[in-house]
Order: C-alpha cells, then structure tokens, then sequence
C-alpha cells in the first residue's frame, strides 16, 4: 500500500505559532524552533520555471511534515500522520 502524502496550507508549531505557504524560511525556523529530521535539496519544476527545492522534513507529535522550501518561501506543505501509517500496516 503507497504512502499517502497529504497537503495543507499551514501547520501548528508545538508552541501554537503559524506556519503558511508564503512565509520566508527565516520565520519557519524561528517559528518552529526544531531542527529538521531531514533535508534534501532537488529541482522543482512548476509551468516553465525550474527552480531549486529544499524538503524540510520534521517530525512533530505522530505527524511527519514535509516543507518545501523555493526562493527563499513556503511553497508547499505535506503532511503524513505516522501512526495511521503503522495502524495501516498492522491491518494488512
């Protein structure tokens, strides 16, 4: 069974602070204050533009988040709630 990765617009930070599609890397970090599990750096294509994609990953309360960062912004959240992914694999 695939791996369901599902998108949002913002996420709550442990401390309740926003995070948005739009907001600057600097206030993601400053607002999540959490080092990342993870990051990955790859091309992100969106219509004709090719740009430069750093893939955030951090793990906050049984949920991994993804957060795709491109010039500098939040250009895309996705979210994945682990415990539903274990649950899922338990009922297979």
């Amino acid at each position: 069974m695939p791996i369901q990765q599902n998108e949002t617009s913002s996420i709550l930070t442990p401390e309740g602070q926003l995070i948005s599609l739009g907001d600057t890397f600097a206030d993601m970090q400053n607002r999540l204050k959490l080092s990342p599990n993870s990051m990955i750096t790859r091309e992100f294509k969106e219509g004709e533009n090719l740009d430069l994609a750093m893939d955030y990953k951090y793990e906050i309360e049984n949920m991994m988040y993804t957060i795709t960062i491109v010039n500098d912004r939040v250009r895309k959240i996705e979210w994945l709630n682990t415990d539903q992914e274990i649950k899922d694999k338990i009922t297979e």
